[in-house]
């Protein structure tokens, strides 16, 4: 599940949130407050709530009053007064709003990331729009304190390290391997080279399909672990990566059985059971992942009914 599907499923929650957050300093007098105290107003709010990048004030017709104030990470997003921002859709929703709304996720001009956007309307005694607060969230950020991840995402690059470095390894050693399976293969490229003989070949097979198998476990570890966002909260994470890990596996024991099952029947015939046993485990294995495949996305599906039948429950 990506992170605009994950949106989409706690959207409501997040918006109670974060419409909560802006909402407890949308008042009429803070747009009669000088420019300083609707600073430090702001400044306040930022430092309450780490997990807002930058916050900012509208006034009726969508003109930003003041600069941004925005969190230590987010120093790059200064500046803003006067910018006109009545194009924007958080204006347009909250202009006619009577509660705080909430944007759908989009990237940010002011820090290139992917944010959401809250914002409440302020409104005097008669219902005259006086201007918006405004607040912007990195969206990542938001989803992870919503669901009490955010100690575990404060320790995800140093995760991420170890998994490059491991799958550095892995790599390093599949290129050993490769270049171990070509000096096998020397013996049949001299002139004294006996092409009787079959033990290089399969030798040779056996090291590039452990090469191979090796190579495509350490590109499984840098994709799920590195470059790929993964909501460890979903069965499916685990179950794709764990997929992927035995798929690797079992090709490389297919190809060691079919290699083992020539090998056997030109040169040990009574050891040639041994080879079909192989393949049978292989075969197996095959059919245990996909009934484990099969029946953890019938269990997702059904916690997912479950889900959508609570919310309706709900007054």
């Amino acid at each position: 599940m990506n992170r605009f599907e994950h949106f989409r499923e706690l959207r409501e929650d997040l918006g109670i949130l974060l419409g909560g957050v802006v909402s407890g300093v949308a008042h009429a007098q803070l747009f009669t407050h000088s420019a300083e105290e609707q600073r430090r107003t702001l400044a306040c709010l930022i430092a309450r709530h780490p997990f807002l990048d930058m916050c900012y004030l509208l006034d009726a017709q969508g003109r930003q009053v003041g600069d941004n104030v925005a969190a230590t990470r987010r120093r790059m997003a200064q500046g803003g007064d006067g910018i006109d921002r009545s194009h924007r859709p958080y204006y347009w929703l909250a202009r006619d709003a009577k509660e705080a709304i909430l944007t759908p996720p989009y990237l940010s001009s002011a820090t290139g990331n992917v944010c959401v956007t809250a914002a409440a309307p302020v409104r005097d005694e008669t219902g005259r729009l006086l201007g918006l607060v405004v607040a912007d969230s990195e969206l990542d950020r938001a989803l992870s304190l919503l669901e009490e991840d955010d100690i575990r995402r404060g320790f995800e690059p140093f995760f991420k390290i170890f998994y490059v470095l491991f799958s550095l390894g892995l790599l390093t050693v599949s290129m050993a391997l490769g270049a171990h399976a070509l000096l096998s293969l020397g013996t049949l490229w001299m002139s004294k080279g006996n092409f009787g003989d079959f033990s290089a070949p399969f030798q040779a097979t056996i090291l590039f399909t452990l090469a191979l198998a090796v190579f495509d476990l350490a590109k499984t570890i840098f994709e799920e672990e590195v470059l790929l966002r993964k909501d460890i909260r979903r069965h499916s994470t685990t179950r794709r990566t764990l997929t992927r890990f035995i798929a690797a596996i079992l090709i490389a024991v297919s190809i060691e059985g079919l290699m083992l099952v020539f090998k056997f029947a030109m040169d040990a015939p009574q050891h040639l059971l041994l080879a079909v046993w192989l393949l049978l485990a292989a075969a197996a294995l095959l059919v245990a992942l996909g009934l484990y495949v099969f029946l953890g996305a019938q269990a997702e599906v059904m916690l997912l009914r479950q889900r959508e039948k609570s919310k309706k429950a709900e007054p």
